[in-house]
């Protein structure tokens, strides 16, 4: 079930430039994963949109905010 999002597709999620995302990525408590030594970063698509359904990471949510986002992203 788990979906990473590239930063292409968080720029177009978010409608927002690459140093925009660079700027407030630590304001949003959305992780950076590497895969490999060096990978490029990816984001989990739970972290996206929790962030963007209820401004917080996805591990933040309470049980029925997880079960929103987790039925959205299916429904997608």
């Amino acid at each position: 079930m788990s979906k990473y999002y590239s930063n292409k597709q968080v720029q177009e999620i978010l409608n927002v430039s690459q140093s925009t995302i660079d700027r407030n990525l630590p304001k949003m408590n959305i992780k950076i994963r590497r895969f490999g030594t060096n990978g490029r970063p990816r984001y989990l698509a739970l972290d996206i949109h929790s962030f963007m359904e209820f401004n917080k990471n996805f591990n933040q949510c309470t049980q029925k905010e997880k079960q929103e986002v987790r039925e959205l992203l299916i429904s997608v």
